[in-house]
């Protein structure tokens, strides 16, 4: 809690002036409050609050630190002599004047907000009288200036169509001058070239084009327009780019189409086949794939042949076989498709998909089983039996939809 301070007066007619000893408290630690008819002082452990007895001009006081001595110089609102320094009354009376003091200092703080923000908006609108101002002026001036060259430009051409018109004159006067002959009318007849689209030909729009044709291009094919006048449109090396370009971008089924293109100009691109293969993948058309995949494996012996290193050989060869694998999965055919993922294992050991296949596809066929088995239970009433499979199959692959929905039932 605060201590009281100790302080001294003295008055005028006009002012009244409080004296309050610091006792080494230092200045930057003071803390003055003064509003129409309260005065406070703080400077810790000290404090000094006063209801005075009149009310004061809160912008004309004064403060003022010398020898350790704080003089406060108040403004009375009326020249008069108070007799006493602080007002003399009830709780509540004291209560209701610093009550309204703080009520009167609110409203003159709102105030004075106000002022300043209606002083900043007309700073900001004279700011923006003055460069519009500015603005015009280079506006006339440049206007100015377009004007004299204007004017100077038509008396340099009139005074060149003066010299020409008295040169004309004078060559008619000596017969001299002769208009030339009228030329020959010549008619020229222009040929477009056809277009597939309806559209003028821009350099914005050719790539969506061609990108239009190759995933339309079975349908148009018997379109008189579509003329191949580019090797690029017919190449099946240039069609499987652009297909793996549609694949890397998610465009699976214009992938596709590209990959079919390509495939109708030669067939015996194995690449492309698996290619078109992982499409179908993607898209779970397990039946697709395998077809592909089966052909990629007929054309065995010009597998050999493509490649340039046993790298690049054994890297595809894996393709096919995890791909083919990876379609018997989708078709349920579990046993093939563990003996093509061994069969990844064997061509090379020290790769990682096939182990995890492995692993994955046994799992998947333990849970085949279990939920065979409890299936086989549920049929017979055996509902304790059948509940133990499920949730055994349910550990195995916690994701399984049909041994959780049999579970529950």
């Amino acid at each position: 809690m605060p201590l009281s301070s100790e302080y001294t007066w003295s008055e005028t007619t006009e002012t009244v002036t409080i004296s309050v000893p610091l006792k080494g408290v230092s200045h930057k630690t003071v803390d003055i409050l003064t509003l129409n008819n309260i005065l406070k002082v703080n400077y810790k452990p000290y404090l000094l609050d006063l209801n005075l007895f009149q009310d004061i001009v809160e912008d004309k006081s004064k403060a003022i630190l010398k020898d350790g001595v704080l003089s406060i110089r108040l403004m009375k609102k009326k020249s008069q002599l108070w007799g006493q320094l602080c007002f003399i009354g009830s709780k509540s009376e004291i209560a209701a004047r610093r009550e309204k003091s703080m009520t009167l200092r609110d409203e003159r703080t709102e105030r004075q907000k106000e002022m300043a923000a209606a002083r900043k908006v007309d700073e900001e609108r004279m700011m923006l009288r003055e460069h519009m101002a500015l603005e015009e002026k280079d506006r006339q001036r440049m206007d100015d200036i377009k004007e004299k060259e204007r004017k100077h430009a038509e008396d340099e051409m009139f005074d060149t169509f003066s010299i020409l018109r008295q040169v004309k004159k004078d060559l008619v006067e000596d017969n001299v001058y002769s208009p030339p002959p009228i030329r020959e009318s010549v008619q020229l007849s222009f040929r477009h070239t056809p277009r597939l689209f309806k559209t003028p030909l821009r350099q914005s729009t050719r790539k969506r084009e061609e990108e239009f044709i190759i995933k339309n291009r079975s349908k148009l094919r018997d379109n008189a327009l579509l003329v191949d006048t580019d090797v690029s449109n017919v190449d099946p090396t240039w069609l499987t780019s652009k297909g793996d370009e549609f694949y890397q971008r998610g465009d699976i089924g214009s992938a596709i189409n590209a990959y079919s293109e390509a495939l109708n100009a030669d067939s015996t691109m194995v690449e492309t086949l698996i290619a078109r293969a992982a499409c179908y993948l993607d898209i779970r058309d397990a039946e697709r794939c395998h077809t592909d995949c089966m052909a990629a494996l007929k054309l065995s012996d010009s597998i050999e042949t493509r490649f340039e290193t046993d790298e690049a050989r054994l890297l595809f060869q894996k393709k096919l076989l995890m791909t083919l694998g990876m379609a018997y999965c989708m078709k349920t055919e579990h046993d093939k498709a563990l003996e093509l993922f061994r069969s990844v294992l064997q061509l090379d050991k020290s790769d990682h998909d096939a182990p995890r296949n492995i692993r994955y596809l046994e799992t998947l066929m333990q849970v085949a089983d279990l939920k065979a088995k409890a299936d086989k239970n549920f049929s017979m009433g055996s509902l304790e039996e059948a509940k133990e499979n499920y949730s055994k199959a349910e550990k195995l692959d916690p994701g399984h939809i049909q041994v959780l929905m049999n579970r529950s039932a």
